[in-house]
């Protein structure tokens, strides 16, 4: 019954176990999605900065040079944000990892609680084992024993 009862337990820390790896791999998805904005981002930006340089080369009026510089600032400051974001979801990452390390060390703590256990029961029924046959011995000693007259 106690036994049952540890093997229940596990199954619900391997749930919780599981729970927290899926957390983990969905947000190390979303790192790796929200680092590849960031790339396009920079590229965009960066295409588009060399754009501006070679129309100005050309000459530029004053009013779109103007745009040029409006729009490139609002995309550094779309780039500042993602950077932003992608902290945050470091920080989250951090955590979930943290989590599901706890949630794997207590699994395992207790799956060697029943190891630990079953040993102990096994190495009980194995003495009493052997503590029968010893006495099954002794009993068949005495019984074919000669008697002494």
């Amino acid at each position: 019954m106690a036994r049952q009862a540890l093997y229940l337990m596990v199954e619900q820390l391997q749930q919780k176990e599981q729970d927290a790896a899926k957390a983990l791999a969905e947000v190390q998805q979303q790192l790796r999605q929200f680092e590849g904005q960031l790339q396009h981002l920079e590229e965009y930006r960066r295409s588009y900065l060399e754009q501006a340089l070679a129309h100005g080369a050309d000459g530029l009026k004053a009013q779109s040079f103007h745009q040029y510089q409006m729009f490139i600032q609002k995309l550094e400051q779309a780039s500042v944000q993602q950077n932003q974001s992608i902290q945050q979801i470091r920080q989250n990452l951090s955590l979930c990892r943290k989590q599901w390390q706890e949630q794997r060390a207590k699994r395992r703590a207790m799956e060697l609680l029943i190891e630990k256990q079953v040993a102990e029961k096994e190495k009980a029924q194995l003495k009493a084992e052997q503590k029968l046959l010893d006495e099954y011995a002794l009993f068949a000693h005495f019984r074919n024993a000669d008697p002494i007259n």
